[in-house]
């Protein structure tokens, strides 16, 4: 059986070469037909299978089916139905198969007809070429990782018809993100027990198209969800065959030289490279591992080429002659590379954060790490406020996709639970890692997600939003702008310059108006599909504290001076580099002021230049800090300064609020939400604003009354608007099921039951040979 779709002309060589192999199995004495179903076809397409059923030339039958079903399984199905043989042989519409196929599939068949026959070898050719031995589940070595992570087989199959009938494709339309049909088949059916094999010496011939064709429709595409258990029943893990005893003496059990000498400077490796990207240091390693082993003069490791079968040989010189654009693949034969189909891993990673979230992931809380930032802690606050509410009690998952050693777990409640992403899984390249979290999700199938700031998932959903979004309803975040370069504006979600899969997402949370109002002016979002939460900075709020130096202080000198506290992480966005004019600018107006920093120090190319030169101006240099504002002695300093070029709504201002500190800012993205001058702080016209910053501090050391107004009305205003009580009822508000997003289709994943196939019975006599994409 032949899919044919908009092959044109390319449908020629794929007859032909389906042809030549029912004629050899109708030598044989098995009677044959050849079906061509037409789904949606062109009329080049179309004419080209009519040109087939109107020859009189052949000793078997051709048939066309036209349908209109639009996708590849569903043409499958109706294929199996309209067919009359009792086994079905399917080939896509623009590949091509040996002559030997299909009477050697029926060889296996007759024998054992419970099972599913492949080709044994698959040759790619066109954009690209690759030479691949299957291999059958009788092969101890295939496990269900394998199966999860590739392909096992190729999309040609030969089987009986009833076994068609009883397991049909699943319906999956183009449109939906999931596929290919057949990867998801295999998987349907080898966890029910189903055998696949390969018929000996067979060759399937796939062509790589370099554009359009269903081959660059399924790179893109992803697997529904399937039954993982089944799968592990029917494949079980391999038994790995134990290390050869000369090779378990070596050092560390390690093969090599070159892989020792790695070893052994791995250790400080990962220390000089800790605050690169993982990805950075993935590649870096990969390189030094290179250098070693060239060093220690072991040779590249690298597949030995195919042992080259007659049959194969025989196969590729018949090809050519069907299909010219082989040639250059058969003739690099010998040298091309040898793919085998075995987990790298990715299924491993996968099945473990499965396990890992299990029954609690009705709600994913994705973060790239939960440790003791502002994003960081409203990512907590949404895991404990959701995990609050009775509908998703006891089942929060926090999801970091960086290692564990980047989450501070001690913050984190042991009602919600926390999974980290293995480290490894970072190394794959940037299309397999968002594929790897859409099949998560896929496969976990939360009810709800809420990203904040997780740029692997806005990455995922560029490419995946529709099967990620299946039943799952997602909000993201966008606090901020981060800048680049000359102070440019980026952020994952802007990042994509298309932004289709805002259309499918629930909204996009911020934290203040400005953000809110950005927000919908450059994604031209509805109104009401942002949604500002403003966040709780505290787990209570303390009462307001009049016995500190901020409240209490009114005289100031060189041997008492006025403390200002600037508690950031250093780097370019919350520019430090203010404070050594401020500093002078202080010094400048005989102002008994020091400048005090606390703070993460983020390693930049002038790092060391700008704490000297911060040392040099006088500023004091105190060191990091994590758990929070209320981790420092706020009650000693007298306000707390922000100099940031870019902002959302930093939590530390409320901390500081709540804390009885008064708060001198520069009025950047939502800070004037909650900085009102006179009110509840000072706001100047931004980090460049010297002046502006010098002239507050002047203020607020010669008015002792004002700076009691702001402690007393910002301590108010943070504790009436910054409550646990208003955030969790914002939140309920806000995931609460809704209607659909508008223009937001429904997306079904479904497979046709047997009973809707009309209870055709299988034939008895014939063999339908022929496929579909």
């Amino acid at each position: 059986m032949v899919t044919a779709h908009a092959e044109g002309r390319l449908l020629r060589p794929t007859l032909r070469s389906v042809s030549a192999a029912v004629a050899m199995a109708v030598s044989s004495g098995i009677r044959s037909e050849i079906l061509i179903v037409c789904d949606n076809a062109d009329a080049r397409t179309i004419a080209e299978a009519q040109r087939w059923s109107n020859r009189k030339d052949l000793d078997f039958d051709v048939r066309t089916l036209e349908v209109s079903l639009g996708e590849s399984g569903a043409s499958r199905n109706a294929g199996a139905i309209d067919a009359r043989g009792q086994f079905i042989g399917f080939v896509d519409g623009d590949d091509l198969v040996s002559e030997n196929y299909f009477a050697a599939a029926l060889d296996v068949l007759r024998a054992r007809q419970s099972t599913v026959v492949h080709p044994e070898y698959v040759i790619s050719f066109g954009a690209r070429s690759v030479i691949w031995r299957t291999d059958s589940t009788d092969n101890q070595e295939v496990s269900y990782r394998d199966l999860v992570r590739h392909n096992l087989w190729p999309s040609s199959a030969v089987a009986a018809r009833s076994l068609y009938l009883e397991l049909p494709y699943r319906s999956l339309h183009p449109g939906s993100g999931y596929g290919p049909e057949d990867w998801t088949w295999n998987i349907d059916t080898a966890a029910r027990g189903i055998t696949h094999v390969v018929a000996p010496d067979s060759v399937f011939f796939y062509r790589v198209r370099e554009r359009g064709g269903v081959n660059n429709r399924h790179a893109l595409s992803m697997l529904p969800a399937f039954d993982l258990e089944g799968l592990r029943r029917a494949l079980p893990l391999v038994a790995r065959p134990p290390v050869p005893a000369e090779e378990a003496s070596k050092p560390d059990g390690l093969r090599g030289l070159g892989h020792r000498a790695y070893r052994a400077v791995l250790p400080a490796a990962r220390w000089s490279t800790g605050w690169l990207s993982f990805e950075a240091k993935h590649a870096i390693y990969r390189g030094v591992r290179w250098v070693f082993r060239l060093g220690a003069g072991e040779p590249p490791i690298a597949p030995p080429p195919p042992a080259m079968s007659p049959a194969l040989e025989e196969a590729l010189s018949a090809i050519v002659e069907i299909e010219p654009a082989a040639s250059w693949t058969a003739l690099q034969v010998h040298s091309l590379p040898v793919w085998h189909a075995h987990d790298d891993g990715y299924a491993e990673w996968l099945e473990r954060a499965l396990n890992e979230i299990g029954t609690r992931g009705q709600v994913l809380v994705m973060v790239p790490w939960l440790g003791v930032g502002g994003a960081d802690l409203v990512s907590l606050n949404y895991a404990k406020a959701l995990n609050s509410l009775p509908a998703y009690s006891g089942r929060v998952t926090i999801l970091a996709t960086f290692p564990p050693e980047r989450t501070r777990r001690d913050l984190i409640p042991d009602s919600i639970n926390v999974v980290n992403l293995d480290e490894r899984w970072l190394a794959l390249d940037q299309g397999m890692r968002n594929r790897f979290i859409a099949q998560l999700i896929v496969l976990a199938r939360p009810e709800l997600i809420v990203s904040v700031n997780c740029f692997h998932f806005s990455d995922a959903l560029q490419t995946y939003a529709r099967p990620i979004l299946d039943e799952t309803r997602a909000f993201v975040t966008l606090f901020a702008f981060d800048r680049i370069g000359n102070g440019y504006p980026t952020n994952p979600i802007t990042d994509d310059s298309q932004r289709d899969y805002l259309d499918l997402l629930d909204g996009v949370i911020t934290d203040n108006t400005a953000t809110a109002a950005l927000i919908e002016d450059i994604l031209a979002l509805p109104h009401e599909r942002i949604v500002v939460h403003r966040q709780p900075a505290m787990d209570d709020i303390p009462a307001l504290e009049t016995e500190t130096a901020a409240y209490r202080d009114e005289e100031f000198s060189s041997t008492h001076p006025f403390r200002l506290l600037w508690p950031h992480r250093l780097d370019g966005e919350k520019r430090p580099d203010v404070l050594i004019e401020l500093t002078a600018e202080l010094r400048r107006r005989d102002l008994p002021a020091v400048i005090e920093v606390w703070g993460q120090r983020v390693l930049t190319q002038d790092g060391d230049t700008l704490m000297h030169d911060l040392a040099e101006a006088g500023v004091i240099y105190r060191g990091p800090y994590s758990g929070g504002l209320a981790a420092l002695a706020t009650n000693e300093y007298h306000a707390l300064l922000l100099t940031s070029q870019s902002e959302g709504l930093p939590l530390v201002l409320v901390q500081s609020m709540l804390l009885g500190l008064p708060v001198i800012a520069s009025d950047v993205g939502g800070v004037s939400n909650i900085v009102i001058t006179g009110e509840t702080g000072i706001l100047t016209r931004g980090p460049d604003d010297i002046a502006g910053y010098a002239q507050a501090v002047e203020t607020l050391i010669q008015d002792p009354g004002l700076r009691r107004t702001l402690i007393t009305g910002a301590h108010a205003f943070a504790a009436e608007n910054h409550s646990w009580s208003a955030f969790d009822a914002a939140v309920e508000r806000t995931v609460r099921p809704s209607v659909a997003p508008e223009n937001q289709p429904a997306l079904q994943v479904g497979v046709q039951l047997p009973h809707a196939l009309g209870g055709v019975s299988p034939g008895e006599s014939t063999t339908a040979v022929g496929g579909a994409h």
